[in-house]
């Protein structure tokens, strides 16, 4: 009786150490950018003071190859509750095919300065699929706590794979779905004006 308790459990064991190396992601984020430093954690955001980002991959299909599928993960805590959307786009130059965002509750990834070691995904709060090359996910009463981001689609085999994305979130007592598209809107415009500077300083798309 004692060894078929010590099988099911070293089973067992083995069973949730399988599932915890599936959740984590291998390559978190190769090439992503959050400002202008190489960065996978977003920071912290407080939605009292109307509290907003951008963060970009600026060449992917440099990073994985051109015609490749690939995910990106993202990661931002938050606090204190409040409501957000999270969204991202590309321009038609930059093509990436399936373009998807995902949001998910965080379920103890390791982040350490600007970096995230492990990515390991808790439930699902909602996906959004691209239209018109942009996909926005929006989010309402969203507890304390650290999310994460996915990205994923397939690079384009003629030229720069590249996608901007931007968060922006809102105090907890304003229950207009509009205001928080409004808001990550003008937020989107900025991540698109900062991209066109970039361009302008590096000469590249």
């Amino acid at each position: 009786m004692g060894i078929k308790n010590w099988l099911a459990g070293a089973v067992t064991a083995g069973v949730l150490a399988l599932g915890a190396t599936a959740a984590q992601a291998a390559l978190i984020c190769q090439g992503c950018e959050y400002g202008d430093q190489p960065a996978t954690y977003l920071g912290s955001y407080n939605p009292d003071t109307f509290d907003f980002g951008t963060f970009q991959h600026s060449d992917v299909g440099q990073d994985v190859g051109p015609n490749t599928a690939f995910e990106d993960f993202w990661v931002f805590d938050l606090d204190p509750a409040g409501s957000g959307s999270v969204s991202a786009d590309f321009t038609m130059l930059t093509g990436i095919t399936g373009f998807i965002g995902e949001l998910y509750m965080d379920a103890g990834s390791v982040c350490a300065g600007s970096d995230c070691s492990s990515v390991i995904r808790g439930a699902l709060i909602d996906s959004s699929a691209s239209v018109n090359r942009r996909w926005e996910i929006i989010a309402m009463t969203l507890p304390a706590g650290r999310y994460i981001i996915r990205v994923a689609g397939t690079t384009n085999g003629r030229s720069t794979s590249a996608y901007t994305g931007q968060l922006a979130f809102i105090p907890e007592g304003i229950p207009e779905p509009g205001a928080v598209a409004l808001f990550g809107l003008g937020v989107l415009g900025m991540g698109i004006l900062l991209r066109r500077n970039r361009a302008d300083r590096t000469g590249t798309p």
